[in-house]
This record gives C-alpha cells, sequence and structure tokens, in this order.
C-alpha cells in the first residue's frame, strides 16, 4: 500500500513538473512569438463583442424591478500617508494614491489630483457612448478620449475633449450619439451643475510637542515642516532672481523632469492618445475603463448589478473620492504656509446616488451623486478655531471642491480613426 501511494505521489508530482513546464514554454512563446501574439490578440473579444455584452447587461438592469432598487450611498476615504504627504484614498475594497510629480515637491507615486478627475470625467463619458451605442445599436470598432483643461482659474476649468472613434456609422448616428452619451453620463451632467458640499469639522488635540519613538519613521508633522521650510526657501529665491535648486530643496524646481515618461500604449489607439495628459480608452476583453495620465495607470468599472466586473470604484465614486484627496493635498500646502502643525489628516466622504433614475416615476431624479458630505478629521495642538479657519482657506484653494461647487463648461467633438485591429 505504501509503495502504492509513493508511486501515485511521484506520478502526480511528475504531471504537476510537466504541466508547468508546458505552460511556461507557452508563455515564452507568448512573449517571444508576434506571429503567436497577434493570433492570440485576434482571438480576443473584439469592440462589437463588447457592444452585445453591454446591452445584455442593460437589459437585465432594466428588467429588475423598480421596487428591488433603492438609493446608494457612495463612500470614500482619504487621508495623508504620514511622512510622505501621499493621498491614499479607499473605496469599498478598491484604492489608489494621488502624488505630485517630482516638479512639485511629490515623488511621483500616483496621478496627480486634477488630472485624475478629468481623466475621470473623460472615462465616465467614454463609457457612455459604449452604453449609447450598444442601445442603439451603433457599430463601434475602436475608442478612445483625450481631454484637456482649457479654464485658467479655480472656478472655471473649461473641459475640452475629443472622441476618436472607428465605426462605419454615418456622422448623423455618431454626432446623435454624442449628445446622448453626454445626457446619460453621470459625470457629465455633475460637472455642468454647480453642487453644495456640506463639511463638518472633527479636531482631536495632540501634544504641542511631539517625541518620536526610536526606530520609528517620521510623520506628518514632520512633513508639514518639511513643506514650510522648502516654501520659504523657494520664495527666497525666487525674490533673489535665482531659480529653486532641486539638490537643496526637496526636487522641487520649475524645470525638473517627471522621474518617467509614458511607456505604455493602448492597444488599438496608441497614435492618437495623448501620452502626457489625461486620456481613456475601453478594454473591450472585460468592458473595464482604463484611465491613462503619464505612465499612471487607473481603473474603472462598474459592478455586476450594472453589468461589470467591479475591477475599479466607478466613475462617479471615483469622483467623489477625488474630492477628498484633493482637499487632503491643498489642506497640507495650507498647513505650511500658515505654520499650522498636525499629526493625521483623514477626510470621509459621503453621496446619494439614486439608480431609478429615469425610470417611469423618477424622471425627474438626477442621475448624478447628490448631498455630498465631508467629514474632515485632524489631530492637531492647534486651537478649533485656527483648524476651522485652516479647513476655510482649504476650501477655497482647493481646485477639485472648486470644480464640484461650480458649474463647468464641456465641449465635446468626434474624430474618426482607422483602428489597427478589428
Amino acid at each position: 500500500m505504501k509503495r502504492l501511494i509513493l508511486s501515485a505521489v511521484i506520478a502526480s508530482a511528475t504531471l504537476t513538473g510537466a504541466l508547468a513546464q508546458q505552460n511556461d514554454q507557452r508563455l515564452n512563446k507568448a512573449i517571444t512569438d508576434k506571429g503567436y501574439f497577434q493570433k492570440a490578440w485576434k482571438s480576443a473579444p473584439s469592440f462589437r463583442d463588447l457592444l452585445k455584452r453591454r446591452k445584455a447587461a442593460v437589459n437585465q438592469f432594466r428588467a429588475i424591478p423598480t421596487a428591488a432598487l433603492q438609493p446608494i450611498t457612495i463612500r470614500a476615504f482619504a487621508t495623508a500617508e504620514q511622512r510622505a504627504g501621499t493621498r491614499h484614498v479607499i473605496i469599498r475594497e478598491h484604492q489608489y494614491l494621488n502624488d505630485s510629480g517630482y516638479n512639485n515637491g511629490g515623488f511621483d507615486l500616483g496621478i496627480g489630483t486634477p488630472d485624475h478627475v478629468i481623466a475621470a470625467i473623460a472615462g465616465d463619458i467614454i463609457d457612455s457612448y459604449v452604453t449609447q451605442a450598444a442601445i442603439k445599436g451603433v457599430a463601434i470598432d475602436s475608442l478612445a478620449i483625450n481631454i484637456k483643461q482649457t479654464g485658467h482659474s479655480l472656478q472655471n476649468w473649461g473641459l475640452d475633449y475629443t472622441i476618436f472613434i472607428d465605426s462605419p456609422a454615418s456622422d448623423q448616428q455618431l454626432e446623435e450619439l454624442r449628445v446622448l452619451a453626454e445626457k446619460n453620463s453621470p459625470l457629465y451632467q455633475f460637472s455642468i451643475r454647480a453642487h453644495k458640499v456640506n463639511t463638518t469639522v472633527e479636531l482631536h488635540k495632540s501634544a504641542k510637542d511631539l517625541v518620536i519613538p526610536p526606530t520609528y519613521q517620521p510623520g506628518l508633522r514632520e512633513f508639514i515642516e518639511w513643506e514650510t521650510r522648502k516654501g520659504e526657501a523657494n520664495k527666497q529665491l525666487r525674490e533673489s532672481g535665482q531659480r529653486p535648486d532641486k539638490a537643496k530643496f526637496g526636487g522641487y524646481a520649475y524645470d525638473y523632469p517627471y522621474s518617467r515618461k509614458n511607456e505604455f500604449t493602448p492597444a488599438q489607439s496608441e497614435s492618437y492618445l495623448n501620452p502626457d495628459g489625461p486620456t481613456a480608452f475601453i478594454n473591450p476583453s472585460s468592458g473595464v475603463t482604463v484611465l491613462q495620465v503619464r505612465h499612471h495607470r487607473v481603473l474603472q468599472d462598474h459592478p455586476q448589478i450594472f453589468g461589470g466586473n467591479d475591477l475599479g470604484p466607478t466613475a462617479v465614486e471615483s469622483h467623489i473620492g477625488l474630492l477628498g484627496s484633493c482637499f487632503t493635498h491643498v489642506a497640507e500646502g495650507t498647513a505650511a504656509r500658515n505654520r499650522i502643525p498636525f499629526d493625521t489628516l483623514n477626510v470621509a466622504l459621503t453621496a446619494q446616488f439614486d439608480p431609478r433614475s429615469g425610470r417611469k416615476g423618477y424622471e425627474q431624479t438626477p442621475l448624478y451623486p447628490t448631498d455630498i458630505q465631508m467629514r474632515v478629521v485632524i489631530s492637531s495642538p492647534r486651537s478649533e478655531a485656527e483648524i476651522r479657519q485652516l479647513v476655510a482657506d482649504t476650501e477655497r484653494g482647493c481646485p477639485i471642491y472648486n470644480l464640484v461647487t461650480n458649474a463647468q463648461e464641456i465641449k465635446g467633438g468626434i474624430k474618426r480613426v482607422i483602428a489597427k485591429n478589428k
């Protein structure tokens, strides 16, 4: 019996090893054999397959009784990550980092919040194109979007997007598709309206003199102090006619390049997407929306009830989370300029989203998020009055807070391209 068991174990191990070797050979072939790769690419689902799946998902959602649907509370959490100062955003089980580039004193660990929110809006617009094309039966073989900011103030962003599309549809059909996509994009409709953000402040008193235990890393207070010294040094250099020295002042210099160039080339669209600005495209295999800014990529997706795979937060969730992330970033800088130390900075946000929008009896219900609540929690040795003033100053200087509280103008157009693979 023992011999039989031993023989079975040896045979199983031999088979496992052989399968692993076979998989390695296939992987090596897929990487090195151009023809094999092209064959695999051509066998992947096409954009028209995605449209079929999206139409089926829309029909399944429409089949859900209205009485079974309820408003959804969107929740997002943003925090300043101690000595790095990087913003960490958590939305359900999803998370991402926002950071500045080296030329703005950051570590380039993620997309800066202004570019990220613009890309999120673009991603929602392009996703709406997919849904409306699926509903109307408009064939598409490739779809991507570039978006840029044309406004020059905190209150006026002035967004301008270009859709790159390969489609046999007529110009009139594509123009009708554009109108429908904008009408049914939650973030497009959200952005062209002004909204109120209800802010509450919670102060936790911390020690005036902070002692860091041995082996522990410096925290957020040290980051704020470093930001203060850096800002003062840069101000002195500018006033004296000198340029900031990146070697001495934390990598902050107006001529300092980003650490990496864009290394990604989206399938079917690399020839016309801006490699440095906010862009988005749809992966036809998964239906996920890919946001790209330089070498950073972030995913947006739908939960299963809306026909997605929940591979990332929704566009609406991303926007709410980015409000908290941007507020956190500006609060750090505001505290540094005013020499206000704090040890923790957390922002919790909620908003209401109603999936019944547009259904019978809910024709006037907004399809975009409403009732935005922001709770700012700060640990600091300073008084409550000083912290409340800090929060008010941060609101005035926060780009995304101003994006949300002011109606924006968004212009869009369509440009035909030829997909490399069909």
